[in-house]
């Protein structure tokens, strides 16, 4: 076993390295222990790398003393202060943190939620009055009593259509009246979906805020979701007479002639972006859409049945059923819908799922007297009378003048406000930073990824570069030539020289180790490792 297949064994186990004092120590390089339960942990892992016979466990163990001490002397030549190794540990430690940043029974909650949701698709109306993050206190108060008012007279009976154009900031209540047709889970922010979720059919909701501002929500129709389409359509643009008369003989080419559709589409369709398609269009569930497409995509029954042409405000459509998607069963789409959770709004309620954790187990101390000052202090013309402790946690301290650098990015909030984002922030800093000291498989996880990136390096230096000299291969070769290589000519075998080659100075470099640090096995442990049945 090379040196190469070696290392990415062992870039991918877990050690336990914790509880030194009651573990048992297997063997020392340099004087430096590897407990038994270390060296157990990693054979268990990998028992399908391994060779199965009598001898398996102990080969195994001679090929584990070979790599710790490739890893003593890659820390000894100082392999782990080089700058691209802290660039890439640093890379790979942010990715490794992300699952550490997540409520696994939250997430699993709202993939939950989500699916139950997509399973049903919502009509509902809507007015908007729209809200900025600088809207002073008294702005806010003004949109939502506006609301107030505007809920009041459509609950006494007045049409929500005509209210909706009376009140709502939404530019298209023009058009729609606040109709904004069917959706279902995951097409809507999240405190939208929410409220239109959890109203009843003809209900209306009370005011509520997402990011775009204020909103009431009056709740059409609740329908079984109808899953997705995918389509092939042709289009012309603008709905005037002289399109419709084109329009209807397309229709007639398709339906009398029997002409090819995907052709046709090529030839006339005034979608650039599926007339090369063919006019095929992204399968799309029905909110995704303009409610007068759905609606006549989803009417069509049989796949390659070909509606008769409608209108919509683009212009004159045909379209062409290709295939219905059915909603898919949990199982199937779980992962996904995790995905796009993780990606969606609501992935903040999975962050604050951690940081009220966090809350409740560490101890966090606010100098309240320093945080007065940044209100009774100008902090922007006087940054130098900010001198003191601000927060403190566990042990580490914090200063005014962190939260001031956190001051001139915080845009749209007051002080106050501004702070708690700064707390949680911190907060979950001082997370990351210790999570290697407190959760023993992060640490082994980030130990052995630390490892292969020095043993890479080294690798290179003992082994790949020297196997690039063309005179040391060369010689290599013909030291073996009649005896390894039946005389056969190097370039025709030359893969073949290259990797014994680079085997043979794996062997001279472990041999090197070997003379330069001393390797101590505890026999009697050993003894007992051997024994064990895996």
């Amino acid at each position: 076993m090379n040196f190469k297949y070696l290392l990415f064994t062992f870039l991918f186990i877990t050690v336990n390295l914790f509880s030194q004092k009651k573990e048992k120590v297997l063997f020392t390089v340099a004087d430096e222990p590897v407990l038994t339960s270390e060296f157990i942990n990693v054979y268990k892992k990998n028992l399908n790398l391994i060779n199965e016979g009598e001898n398996g466990i102990d080969n195994y163990l001679e090929l584990y003393i070979n790599y710790k001490l490739k890893v003593k002397q890659a820390k000894d030549l100082k392999l782990d202060t080089l700058s691209q190794y802290k660039k890439e540990l640093n890379q790979y430690k942010e990715s490794l943190l992300m699952p550490y940043l997540k409520d696994e029974a939250v997430t699993n909650k709202l993939v939950k939620e989500a699916y139950e949701r997509m399973l049903k698709e919502v009509n509902a109306s809507h007015i908007l009055i729209f809200s900025k993050k600088e809207d002073t206190p008294a702005d806010t108060l003004a949109a939502f009593n506006k609301l107030v008012e505007a809920r009041k007279k459509i609950v006494d009976g007045a049409d929500f259509e005509t209210i909706a154009k009376e009140y709502s900031e939404d530019p298209s209540v023009k058009q729609n009246g606040g109709d904004i047709g069917y959706f279902t889970a995951l097409q809507m922010v999240y405190p939208f979906e929410n409220v239109a979720y959890n109203t009843k059919i003809g209900e209306v909701s009370e005011p509520f805020k997402t990011k775009f501002g204020y909103h009431i929500l009056k709740i059409n129709n609740i329908r079984k979701a109808q899953g997705e389409v995918e389509v092939a359509h042709i289009m012309l643009k603008t709905p005037s007479d002289k399109n419709k008369n084109k329009i209807d003989s397309i229709y007639k080419l398709l339906t009398v002639d029997k002409q090819d559709f995907g052709a046709l589409a090529k030839k006339f369709s005034q979608d650039a972006s599926s007339a090369i398609k063919g006019g095929k269009m992204k399968k799309f569930t029905y909110g995704r859409m303009l409610e007068p497409f759905a609606k006549q995509a989803f009417a069509i029954e049989n796949e390659e049945e070909i509606a008769k042409p409608f209108k919509t405000k683009f212009g004159w459509h045909i379209i062409k059923l290709l295939k219905k998607y059915p909603v898919e069963s949990f199982n199937a789409i779980e992962e996904e819908l995790k995905q796009k959770i993780e990606k969606d709004s609501r992935s903040n309620l999975i962050g604050k799922s951690i940081i009220d954790s966090l809350y409740k187990n560490y101890t966090i101390k606010v100098n309240s007297v320093s945080l007065k000052q940044f209100n009774t202090v100008n902090w922007k013309e006087t940054p130098e009378k900010f001198t003191s402790e601000l927060l403190k946690i566990q042990d580490k301290n914090i200063l005014q003048q962190d939260f001031i650098l956190f001051l001139k990015k915080a845009k749209g909030l007051n002080v106050n406000e501004a702070f708690e984002k700064f707390k949680e922030t911190e907060v979950l800093t001082y997370y990351k930073e210790n999570l290697q000291f407190t959760n023993p498989t992060f640490a082994a996880t980030l130990k052995e990824f630390s490892e292969g990136l020095m043993l890479f390096e080294l690798l290179e230096q003992k082994v790949w570069e020297k196997s690039k000299d063309s005179t040391g291969l060369t010689n290599f070769y013909n030291n073996l030539k009649a005896e390894k290589y039946k005389n056969k000519e190097l370039k025709n075998i030359k893969g073949k020289v290259i990797s014994d080659y680079q085997n043979k100075l794996e062997e001279n470099w472990i041999q090197e180790l070997y003379n330069t640090y001393k390797v101590e096995v505890n026999k009697r442990e050993k003894k007992k490792v051997l024994k064990q049945k895996f």
